[in-house]
């Protein structure tokens, strides 16, 4: 089985954006999108709140995001859906419906979701027939036709807006008196002498004799027919991201994933970027932040769990992952303190680059080189297994990249094999005896 640094699920805005960072970052990396990338921007006409782009088509956009992370080597494969993805030890084994399996340190996942059905009688029987949730897809085959737009938020007044260019009358449907469209989009698509308003009205059938004829609507208590040929329906969408896994990820009561900060999520290395994860806003420049975020986490996480699992050999691997996910890296200057003598042992230091001089303060005051620490080795663990004080000072010697692992995840790691709780005596033990012989030496 192939086995890479990252994969990367779904090929919008926030999957391309990952593949962007994490080819740059030289991850081994692989994105795979069930159909072609863009995602769901291939399904919008104009975007005019991209940042530096006054304005572009998603096609184009979506395109511009391809070539960029291509440019610097990212592999993909589209029409590659994603069957399951499930957890061994520190590996996550994605499984694709084709019955090819990948395994990675970390996953991104950027599935997004679906449209969101009205779940009225008619819908899914004309679904193709007259009812759709793409106006970019569908909406030429609606030329001088009456139509109703469902929904009030930005995607309905976009796609609305778009539907214009075919309609002789559109109708925009929505089930309370204000819309939560950006007022500027209000503005355009309501301006608009063909466009009426029916508000507040839910829809309660869609009609036809083979395909759509009508909808009937409910308003101010009383029932109505409402003539039309198509109706395009944008009353939001359904996350999916959490029916990939085999296992239980956490989400919210919609079925969003819930992450962190860094955008992971409670599985330590997957992580959820963009509209699959829980978050106030879906927008393309929030999808690229999170993406952004969490390939520099997974970068980090990756690389941790690579020096943690050298350091621990003897613990168990799922163990060791939690571990790397709970550290934090960080970086010291030369001769800047990272732990003082005498202060709360809290933390285990595993150093990545760098080295580091181990002072002890004589009763005279003055201090004594007694060790010195370097890539592949580590400190702290004295005076946490001891439950003491910090027994001596450790200054960074050169610039100095370090992995912090708490004290309570330090503990849980011992606790998870006995071996390694073994092997971090010896190495405690092992040190306190070259510190006595620097010092009498």
């Amino acid at each position: 089985m192939t086995h890479l640094d990252l994969v990367i699920i779904g090929g919008g805005p926030a999957g391309l954006t990952a593949g962007l960072y994490a080819a740059r970052a030289n991850m081994s990396t692989l994105l795979v999108e069930q159909k072609d990338l863009g995602g769901e921007i291939l399904n919008t006409e104009l975007i005019e709140d991209y940042p530096g782009i006054e304005s572009i088509t998603g096609a184009e956009l979506s395109k511009r995001m391809a070539e960029h992370a291509l440019k610097f080597g990212l592999k993909v494969e589209t029409y590659k859906p994603v069957k399951q993805i499930r957890v061994d030890e520190d590996r996550k084994i994605v499984e694709f419906a084709d019955g090819s399996t990948i395994s990675a340190y970390a996953v991104i996942v950027a599935v997004g979701g679906e449209p969101t059905k009205l779940g009225v009688t008619g819908e899914e029987q004309y679904h193709g027939r007259g009812v759709s949730y793409c106006a970019v897809c569908d909406g030429a085959f609606f030329k001088g036709s009456d139509l109703a737009v469902i929904g009030g938020g930005d995607s309905a007044f976009q796609e609305g807006l778009f539907l214009t260019r075919f309609a002789k009358k559109l109708y925009v449907v929505h089930r309370r008196t204000d819309f939560r469209a950006q007022g500027i989009l209000q503005d355009r698509l309501l301006g608009l002498d063909k466009v009426e308003a029916i508000t507040p009205a839910t829809v309660k059938e869609i009609g036809g004799d083979g395909d759509v004829k009508w909808i009937e609507i409910e308003r101010d208590g009383r029932t109505e027919r409402v003539n039309v040929d198509g109706v395009f329906v944008f009353i939001g969408f359904k996350p999916v991201g959490r029916y990939l896994f085999a296992d239980h990820i956490d989400h919210d009561k919609n079925g969003y994933l819930i992450t962190d900060q860094y955008m992971q999520t409670n599985i330590p290395g997957v992580y959820a970027v963009g509209d699959t994860r829980a978050q106030l806003a879906k927008q393309i420049t929030t999808a690229v932040g999170d993406a952004t975020t969490a390939v520099l986490h997974a970068e980090r996480y990756i690389e941790e769990l690579k020096h943690a699992e050298q350091e621990f050999p003897s613990a168990p691997k799922a163990k060791v992952a939690e571990a790397a996910a709970r550290a934090e890296l960080l970086v010291f200057s030369p001769g800047t303190v990272i732990v003082r003598e005498g202060e709360e042992s809290d933390r285990l230091y595993m150093v990545i680059k760098g080295e580091a001089e181990v002072t002890q303060r004589h009763p005279d005051g003055a201090e004594e080189v007694v060790n010195r620490v370097g890539p592949g080795e580590y400190f702290g663990e004295i005076g946490l297994l001891a439950d003491a004080p910090r027994n001596a000072t450790v200054r960074a010697r050169t610039s100095v990249e370090a992995m912090a692992i708490d004290r309570a995840t330090f503990r849980r790691l011992l606790e998870s094999s006995q071996t390694t709780a073994d092997e971090v005596r010896q190495v405690a033990k092992e040190r306190k005896a070259r510190s006595l012989r620097e010092r009498a030496g």
